[in-house]
């Protein structure tokens, strides 16, 4: 045996891909996932494997945007005080 296959992240990591290939092998022949869009019959019907890698994909997507959004610098509020309030003007009276 290679003694990369003795590693246990290995180990761990064929376990993982087994087990999500046979959720995708099991789940591949249900019946297909019924949306309904209209209450007048508009009927979409999808796999439930597409519904799943939708779901996933749709989290990433979701998660990378607004993490996107969170970090990405503001320009409104900083340059939104300036333009409001003139700076002062510099006054000739001294103070002693």
């Amino acid at each position: 045996m290679p003694a990369f296959a003795k590693n246990p992240k290995f180990i761990f990591g064929t376990l993982v891909v087994l087990w999500v290939a046979y959720i995708v092998y099991a789940n591949f022949r249900p019946q297909p996932v019924d949306f309904y869009l209209l209450p007048f019959g508009v009927i979409i019907q999808f796999k439930l494997t597409t519904v799943i890698v939708g779901a996933a994909l749709f989290g990433v997507l979701a998660t990378l945007t607004i993490q996107w959004m969170w970090r990405r610098p503001s320009n409104v509020t900083s340059s939104a005080p300036a333009a409001m309030s003139p700076a002062p003007a510099p006054s000739s009276k001294t103070v002693a």
